[in-house]
């Protein structure tokens, strides 16, 4: 933590949080109360630190202050024998305190309407990996906790709490996100939250969230209160991937089946499985018995789901061509016309699809990331194109067409290492704003697309002649787009997926975790 004893840490805090109602003093005497009702006597709740300074970041010291903040409604449900994981438990006390403090509501009790529901599970000790020591119970802990404590419906987040000796920042990227996926696999739960014992009781050393995107950042000053706030961040997105309708019938079948556009995400999709920035997709079925699998698929249509995305806009067709959702057993490595999908990039009210139906076709959902692409192809500047000799599309000043400026574009769950910014632009996240990042398919990250497009110089300045530009999606990957500028690269993704191993250096394997 800070190095201040507990019992002076809410005196911190008030300190910490600026424009927030904790600067006042009936708000401070209201948050006292709640962290003495947890901790009557100092205790000894620490922290270990890493002999290493801690990464500057940009950081806020508290969410609080961020727009999209709202306070939320968090139930925690411990039922671990007394006596035992005694570093968890006191966590758990100080987290609660700290969501009391922030001015969030913790109950005991629900229905199950609550934005965060944290639930404990158990991982025995022992010489094997941690992902082989993982419990299964069929059915899993989620479930058996909803019958037990009587919850009428599933909760918005649900995330498993467990103790752990291992300390996961010093895992390889893919071991951790194994034990991660494992666990909620097994436990029923989206998100985890590993907490690692220090040296004595009481005490813990770091704490990792884990989340099904490969996210795993671990906090290891001031843990209580990051972790709070990377939970009240999930907690304040809100999912928009269901949002959409189908327009049956909306393309000609001839005009669909003659555009070149659907056979260039095809392409695209084999190139970037070639080069290492797409993975084979995701099986529940690798992490949990083939009992626990099924029973999934059948209450919950779930039986699992592929990594990234592309799209690409077709002016042909004067619409948004993108990837079908990976959780209809799409393969992005090696697509097909059929899971190639057409959709109007206007949202209706800001969030609604409109999934375009060529005629006599049902096609499948898009990609969860559609919505945050159809926000970016809202937020930047039209261009005109017309056709060239040969009669593909062109930028031109007097073409026929307006097209949105961004011309195709990839989402890989790669860590990059360095890029060539005289070639492709590099936008670094806003983490005033945005400090911790969203899952896909949430109303946030289409709000950080528009914020992040927005402070573009490639995009905005005339005399930038760079085509690409990129950014990384904290936690779990990247976004990278081609722009509808003069130069040689007649079709689409060609010229993107050159930099990648060139002008952009990345590894398929390890994808960064800034605190």
């Amino acid at each position: 933590m800070s190095g201040l004893p507990d019992h002076a840490r809410i005196n911190e805090c008030a300190v910490a949080c600026p424009g927030t109602e904790t600067t006042s003093s009936a708000a401070l005497q209201r948050g006292r109360a709640a962290f003495e009702q947890h901790f009557p006597h100092p205790t000894t709740w620490m922290v270990t630190v890493s002999m290493s300074p801690p990464a500057e970041t940009a950081t806020p010291a508290d969410v609080a202050g961020c727009k999209w903040w709202r306070p939320c409604t968090v139930q925690v449900i411990d039922d671990l024998s007394a006596g035992r994981h005694t570093a968890v438990k006191a966590f758990l006390a100080h987290l609660t305190a700290s969501f009391e403090f922030q001015g969030h509501s913790v109950v005991d009790r629900s229905h199950g309407d609550v934005d965060l529901l944290l639930m404990c599970g158990e991982i025995p000790d022992g010489p094997q990996p941690l992902h082989e020591r993982i419990p299964e119970q069929y059915p899993p802990l989620s479930a058996t906790l909803r019958q037990r404590h009587q919850l009428r419906r599933t909760p918005r987040h649900v995330v498993a709490v467990v103790e752990v000796p291992e300390r996961l920042s010093t895992l390889p990227h893919p071991e951790a996100v194994l034990a991660a996926r494992t666990a909620m696999g097994r436990f029923g739960a989206a998100k985890v939250l590993f907490v690692t014992r220090g040296s004595a009781p009481r005490q813990i050393a770091e704490a990792t969230l884990c989340t099904m995107e490969g996210g795993h950042p671990t906090e290891r000053h001031n843990v209580a209160d990051r972790i709070r706030d990377r939970l009240v961040t999930a907690a304040c997105a809100t999912e928009v991937g269901e949002h959409y309708d189908i327009v049956r019938d909306a393309l000609p079948a001839e005009a669909w089946q003659a555009s070149p556009t659907p056979q260039a995400l095809v392409s695209a999709g084999r190139r970037m499985g070639d080069l290492g920035l797409l993975a084979a997709p995701v099986r529940i079925a690798d992490f949990v018995s083939p009992q626990l699998a099924d029973m999934y698929e059948l209450y919950m249509g779930v039986r699992g789901y592929s990594e990234g995305m592309l799209f690409a806009y077709d002016p042909d067709l004067e619409c948004l061509v993108v990837t079908g959702s990976g959780s209809w057993d799409v393969d992005k490595r090696a697509l097909t016309r059929e899971q190639i999908v057409a959709v109007d990039p206007h949202l209706v009210d800001g969030r609604r699809l409109r999934v375009l139906a060529p005629h006599g076709t049902l096609p499948l959902q898009p990609s969860v990331e559609t919505w945050e692409i159809c926000a970016l192809m809202e937020a930047v500047p039209k261009v005109r194109v017309s056709r060239d000799e040969a009669g593909r599309w062109r930028l031109d000043p007097n073409g026929e067409r307006q097209v949105p400026m961004i011309r195709s574009g990839i989402h890989a769950h790669v860590g990059v290492t360095g890029s060539d910014t005289s070639v492709i632009e590099t936008i670094e996240p806003d983490r005033q704003q945005f400090p911790y990042g969203f899952g896909c398919g949430t109303d946030l990250t289409m709000e950080v697309a528009r914020t992040t497009i927005a402070r573009s110089t490639a995009v905005h300045d005339p005399d930038d002649n760079r085509h690409f530009v990129r950014w990384p999606l904290l936690y779990h990957g990247e976004m990278a787009v081609e722009l509808w500028k003069p130069g040689p690269h007649r079709e689409p993704f060609t010229g993107l997926l050159d930099l990648y191993g060139t002008a952009v250096q990345y590894t398929p394997d390890d994808v960064p975790q800034p605190v």
